[in-house]
């Protein structure tokens, strides 16, 4: 990082400047006694003209060091820049409201208390305004908007949650349709997160368990291509709305109100509501 900055003949504090951090920071990783983030390295990354390098030397070193330590996925999750989810069945977590992730734990393990389940990593909440990666992308079987694993009211919330983050900058929501051919992803869900140009890990999510994460480059690279198969299947955004907007329809705020029927003639209501039949000879 010296060496980028004196190549350009760049001072310490125009630099802070330019990459919206403290001339102090600057120093200090320059020396190699503070570790900055993903977001502070991306602009210094910018400013000094490194094309990726700087960034790319930073993701190596923090990966190898974390991975190491035996981080999880939720704490790796803060210092990626793109994160991109495959959801098969259900939706993945940090895009759940509270009511309808209580929902689907219960579904998933009706014999353990949610205060007391420990073993699943605690995932960031996806936001399109804050915090967490700048972008997201969700490929999401229609399968698993429709399937009513909560009550018709918290299934409405949490899908026009999904909506409202589908509308924000930094998250891109695609459906596959019901009907579509089988294809590679029938397999189940599957994340990949990037932390730089080159380097990217997977990760599997479980029921029960912190997940398994993927850092073999060859297995990564994989699941990296899988995910382009399934956009390629995949509506566009821009449909992917319309199916998310009817999914949202097939959950009313109020339920509907039932259609007065004649059932048949000896069913005590519809014989009461049934005009009395002429008993005339036609003439």
């Amino acid at each position: 990082m010296r060496a980028a900055r004196e190549r350009l003949d760049l001072s310490v504090e125009y630099v802070a400047k330019k990459a919206l951090t403290y001339a102090n920071m600057v120093r200090d990783i320059e020396a190699g006694t503070s570790e900055p983030d993903s977001t502070v390295i991306r602009h210094l990354d910018k400013v000094l003209e490194a094309e990726g390098v700087l960034w790319d030397a930073w993701a190596q070193i923090f990966l190898s060091s974390r991975l190491q330590a035996g981080a999880t996925v939720a704490d790796l999750l803060f210092h990626t820049y793109q994160v991109r989810h495959y959801a098969p069945l259900v939706l993945p977590d940090g895009y759940l409201t509270e009511e309808y992730a209580r929902a689907l734990l219960q579904a998933e393990r009706p014999m353990e208390s949610s205060s007391f389940l420990t073993d699943r990593p605690a995932v960031r909440e996806v936001s399109g305004l804050f915090s967490g990666a700048p972008y997201y992308c969700l490929i999401v079987d229609e399968a698993a908007l429709t399937r009513p694993v909560a009550p018709p009211k918290v299934m409405r919330e949490q899908l026009i949650h999904l909506r409202k983050l589908a509308m924000t900058d930094s998250v891109t929501v695609h459906v596959i349709p019901e009907g579509t051919a089988p294809h590679p992803g029938l397999r189940g869900a599957f994340w990949t997160l990037s932390f730089s140009p080159r380097h990217n890990l997977a990760y599997t999510p479980l029921p029960h368990g912190p997940g398994h994460l993927v850092t073999d480059a060859t297995q990564v690279k994989s699941y990296s291509d899988l995910f382009a198969t399934l956009q390629g299947v995949s509506l566009p955004a821009a449909s992917s709305l319309r199916v998310l907007d009817e999914a949202i329809e097939r959950f009313p705020d109020k339920p509907r109100p039932r259609a007065i029927t004649t059932g048949p003639a000896d069913d005590g209501i519809g014989s009461a509501l049934r005009p009395s039949q002429s008993t005339a000879t036609p003439v």
